[in-house]
């Protein structure tokens, strides 16, 4: 068989393969390769305000629902929790308030992101408590999960120490 035989003969396996191997991955449940920005970015603000809302409500079921199944929190007090039924007993145990979230900075890498801001929780006998954060999020086919999650808790000025302890 001559070259162009051979080219005749596979082209048409060729064509059927390369049209039908994306079809196929698809339907495997593979990911995307990517989530536009606009959209990745758009799918965590509306994330952090449903996180805010049920916090507000004390809706525990749903603010553990936000963590993939292995996320890791370091608590304010550096407390370090992993696992959603660790996650789970900590925000059960409170304290409760009002919960406001300011995100300052948001990047997203394709299927991960991170997002840094402050945390403000208004308790109702007065006071308040204010944390920075950082949450690094993965996303999975449909939803973006808590992957880690780390909180600093703001110190008053007056009582920070330098890092020579002065």
């Amino acid at each position: 068989m001559t070259l162009a035989g051979r080219v005749r003969a596979w082209l048409p396996l060729t064509l059927s393969l390369a049209l039908l191997l994306p079809t196929v991955a698809m339907g495997q449940g593979v990911e995307q390769p990517h989530v536009p920005v606009r959209k990745a970015l758009d799918e965590i603000r509306v994330l952090r305000a449903e996180y805010a809302e049920a916090f507000n409500k004390q809706d525990a079921a749903t603010l553990v629902d936000v963590y993939a199944p292995d996320a890791t929190m370091i608590d304010a007090d550096g407390t370090m929790l992993t696992g959603k039924d660790a996650i789970r007993k900590r925000i059960e145990a409170g304290p409760w308030g009002t919960l406001s979230i300011d995100s300052d900075t948001v990047r997203v890498f394709g299927n991960t992101a991170y997002d840094i801001g402050t945390a403000r929780i208004s308790h109702k006998g007065g006071g308040e408590d204010v944390s920075h954060y950082l949450v690094v999020l993965r996303r999975g086919i449909k939803e973006w999960k808590v992957s880690s999650i780390a909180q600093v808790p703001e110190t008053k000025k007056g009582n920070a120490s330098d890092s020579a302890g002065h």
